[in-house]
């Protein structure tokens, strides 16, 4: 008789363990619960979506592997049961399970600010968010957008699409300040104000300003007022735990696992945004990808290396401007910095014992992939290192003409 594994959660996370295990020789009848209507879709192309790039067929993750996989939609699990290994969703429905995967994901972080009863207050967070946001009519109104990293310029991208005049609130003084350094981030917002997306750096929303229980603009700390129709909070992210917490299993800021994604309880696991291994959190699709790999193999007793945090890369790629990013920015050590603001490209390469450390790309990103390479492999750069700025295949020509 096959085992019963059960995921709960039908997001990123699930698509890539699904993808996995269907390269694994295992007894599992699988059964998939998740919150939303459609199952397994990319969210890294919503803003795409919301802007007209792409279309929602674009989205899809599962083009296999369907086969023998059951999907249960637009439910959730209000309760685990872990002695009985059974689980009951919000309609009634029970179901047992050999193994249980807790795949919640997150979400939209909010500051404390009464936004209760408040019409066009929003966030950005899921495909039906996008499919609301593009409902609306921009031309002549004003977005702000609460939240300069990733998830909040993206959101400000798709807005800006739909002919929102949209404005970008962030209270660090660079965009994306985990990802770039103080000149990288800045070249990004000269990139994105050239294409109609402002910025409000180094502030924070004090009160709502409404009318007839609309919003009409924003407050700020400073006491600035920002006039808008429409509020986006996209301000990063928190771990889904509820459902972990009320079952007895040990979460911090997310679901506590081990190498092998192993929660406290006996036969359940957790990965992707729900989860947290030693002290971090996970919001990247590397790292996901790798516990799902590592997770497919403990559950079908092949377990290999297990799970470690990397010095995960970042690239990506927002309203057309190419961005990388890895390694460490050790402002102490060698610099080599090219930066073309006509061009709106910004290159920043950190050397330390004639080694790479760190690389940060805006607006070019040709050569991410080796600095990369360079960087995990700690190989002296020697004669590289005289064309090290423009890329693999120049330094290597350089090195051999030299030689």
């Amino acid at each position: 008789m096959p085992r019963k594994l059960l995921i709960v959660g039908a997001g990123m996370a699930c698509a890539y363990l699904l993808e996995d295990l269907s390269r694994q020789q295992h007894d599992y009848s699988i059964t998939v619960i998740g919150e939303e209507a459609q199952v397994c879709y990319n969210r890294v192309l919503l803003s795409n979506v919301l802007c007209g790039e792409s279309g929602e067929s674009d989205l899809e993750m599962l083009d296999k592997g369907r086969e023998g996989i059951q999907f249960t939609s637009s439910t959730t699990v209000e309760k685990i049961e872990t002695h009985a290994r059974c689980v009951t969703t919000t309609r009634g429905e029970q179901f047992y399970y050999d193994r249980l995967v807790l795949a919640t994901g997150s979400s939209v972080a909010r500051p404390t600010v009464d936004c209760s009863g408040v019409k066009g207050v929003e966030e950005f967070r899921t495909l039906e968010d996008a499919r609301h946001l593009r409902s609306l009519r921009g031309a002549g109104k004003r977005a702000v957008v609460l939240g300069g990293g990733l998830l909040g310029l993206e959101a400000a991208h798709g807005l800006n699409g739909l002919g929102f005049e949209t404005t970008v609130l962030h209270r660090n003084a660079v965009p994306m300040n985990r990802q770039l350094d103080t000149a990288g981030g800045h070249q990004l917002q000269l990139a994105l104000e050239a294409r109609g997306i402002y910025f409000e750096l180094g502030a924070s929303i004090k009160k709502l300003q409404t009318g007839n229980q609309q919003i009409q603009g924003i407050e700020l700390n400073s006491g600035k007022r920002l006039p808008c129709d429409l509020l986006l909070f996209a301000t990063g992210i928190i771990p889904n735990t509820q459902l972990a917490l009320k079952s007895g299993i040990d979460c911090s800021r997310g679901v506590l696992v081990d190498d092998y994604l192993r929660s406290s309880q006996p036969g359940i696991y957790a990965l992707g945004e729900c989860c947290q291994h030693g002290d971090y959190q996970f919001g990247l699709i590397a790292p996901i990808r790798q516990q799902a790999k590592v997770l497919a193999q403990q559950l079908c007793g092949t377990p290999d290396q297990g799970f470690s945090v990397e010095d995960y890369p970042t690239q990506l790629k927002i309203s057309g401007v190419e961005i990388y990013r890895a390694g460490e920015l050790d402002d102490k050590a060698e610099q080599l910095i090219l930066h073309d603001e006509v061009n709106g490209i910004y290159r920043r390469l950190v050397i330390r014992d004639d080694r790479l450390v760190g690389a940060v790309l805006v607006g070019d990103k040709r050569g991410g992939t080796w600095y990369s390479e360079l960087i995990a492999e700690q190989r002296a750069l020697g004669g590289l290192r005289n064309g090290l700025m423009f890329g693999r295949d120049v330094s290597e020509a350089m090195l051999a003409s030299a030689a």
